[in-house]
């Protein structure tokens, strides 16, 4: 699947526990573990969604962009 324009891909800080089953699904290692987080490389994620279905919690998503909110940014720009 190709990236979709305006959309970023998010991980929920307060669900994801850091069980990595989206880090070993990924095809690209776009995903990686910072402690108990998940964290995307945005740059290197191509929104195939192949770990969203795995994550026990729910904690992934691939939302619609919104420019200037930095705060949701942050764990992507970390990456």
């Amino acid at each position: 699947m190709a990236k979709r324009p305006g959309h970023v891909f998010r991980v929920d800080a307060d669900r994801c526990f850091g069980c990595a089953a989206c880090v070993a699904l990924c095809p690209l290692d776009a995903l990686k573990l910072q402690g108990l987080l998940a964290v995307v490389k945005e740059s290197s994620c191509t929104h195939c969604d192949l770990c969203i279905p795995a994550c026990p919690v729910h904690a992934l998503a691939i939302v619609e962009e919104v420019p200037g909110n930095v705060s949701d940014s942050l764990p992507q720009l970390l990456a």
